[in-house]
């Protein structure tokens, strides 16, 4: 029997539209492939999406590695300019923190100033509403969760209480007024605690001397930051100690890898379900399709022949399933997103919050490696599981099926 011919026979029985029990069977096992499929694929896309959110939101303004210490001006300087000098660096700025209470009426919030110079406040920018070129000395810039705790707008004014320096007796609390001139929208959990303002203006808030607190440095690959960090801990003198973004978001970010490949590994066991009802159903099909083959094996066809319909069947409903699993799965990732933004309106509030999730949103990232590898594993193991049913339709007696007809 000729190869088209074996096709046609194999495709013929999964698209068969008869009432009998082997076409119902057939398209059984599809539809239950094909849901398989484009589940798995729609929660994949939610889980790439946080993990590239997580990458480029959060691990694109917060410091790869973070470089803190009590040195002068010229100190900082001249370790900056080192440190831009040095192979995988793409950026390094210069950094002032205060902790101070935030007060807008009787709102009361802690909070951590962060003076930023140019390059750091650059990767801020994209987010700022408005967006500011730069920012004046008396200006702060907070994240939206902060001043909707506060209570404050654009506009308004915000008044900070600055602690004197613990290691200078003669410097008092201080209160200082700051006009609030744009909000960060990242959609993260930075919105929460975040205040940006100029760094001369914050680092000489009480009067003292302009240094600097830290320095910020961007890696080219964000995931050799433990071997910068433990490299500039070697080198550097014991009045500095480094951090890198690991310490501070790496359980984050390994939470999120570790809850895709446990998504991905429980969505697979359902695509093993489909595959054994593609077993179980070939089984019935060649129990109901008994006087077919013995027909077929009368009018001159051999059992390699019936084998490979058979195992063309299992392919045919993997190729099937698999590409219109694809497909609807493609369209229900683009649906999520909408489908969230409805249940936060029914339920009267947010889905995700920052002070609880990493996002504020469901994000999507639909990638062509996750569905090639989805097809093509979907593909196999119907074909796998095909071979039973094969081999067992191929030893079915031809006299005695062609006597019961």
């Amino acid at each position: 029997m000729p190869w088209s011919e074996r096709i046609s026979f194999a495709l013929r029985q999964v698209l068969d539209r008869g009432r009998g029990l082997s076409g119902f069977l057939s398209r059984l096992s599809v539809v239950g492939l094909t849901l398989a499929v484009a589940i798995l694929l729609a929660v994949l896309s939610v889980m790439n999406g946080f993990e590239r959110e997580m990458r480029e939101r959060i691990l694109g303004v917060v410091p790869h590695v973070s470089i803190h210490g009590f040195a002068d001006l010229e100190a900082w300087n001249q370790l900056q300019a080192d440190a831009q000098r040095a192979e995988g660096i793409t950026g390094a700025g210069l950094f002032y923190e205060r902790d101070l209470l935030a007060v807008q009426g009787v709102r009361v919030t802690a909070a951590k100033m962060l003076g930023v110079t140019a390059p750091l406040w650059q990767r801020w920018e994209a987010w700022s509403k408005p967006s500011k070129l730069a920012l004046q000395p008396g200006e702060v810039v907070l994240g939206v969760g902060m001043a909707q705790r506060l209570g404050v707008e654009i506009g308004d004014k915000l008044s900070v209480i600055v602690p004197g320096d613990a290691f200078r007796f003669e410097t008092l609390p201080a209160t200082v007024a700051l006009h609030v001139v744009a909000l960060i929208d990242s959609g993260t959990e930075l919105d929460e605690a975040l205040m940006l303002a100029d760094f001369e203006y914050t680092a000489t808030l009480l009067g003292d001397e302009l240094t600097a607190t830290g320095l910020a440095l961007q890696l080219q690959q964000l995931f050799e930051a433990p071997e910068t960090r433990w490299h500039f801990a070697r080198t550097l003198p014991p009045s500095f100690y480094v951090t890198d973004w690991t310490l501070r978001h790496g359980n984050l970010y390994a939470a999120i890898r570790l809850s895709r490949d446990l998504v991905t590994l429980l969505l697979l066991s359902i695509i093993a379900v489909a595959a054994f009802n593609v077993v179980s159903s070939l089984v019935l099909v060649v129990i109901d399709r008994r006087g077919f083959i013995a027909m077929l094996q009368a009018m001159g066809a051999s059992r390699q022949d019936i084998l490979w319909i058979f195992l063309l069947q299992g392919l045919w409903i993997g190729v099937l399933g698999a590409s219109v699993g694809l497909v609807l799965g493609f369209g229900l990732a683009q649906l999520i997103p909408a489908l969230a933004s409805g249940l936060e309106w029914l339920m009267g509030g947010k889905l995700l919050n920052t002070d609880v999730y990493p996002l504020n949103f469901l994000p999507i990232d639909v990638r062509a490696g996750d569905a090639l590898w989805l097809w093509c594993a979907s593909v196999l193991l119907c074909l796998v599981a095909a071979v039973v049913p094969a081999r067992r339709a191929m030893r079915v007696p031809v006299a005695q099926a062609l006597a019961n007809q």
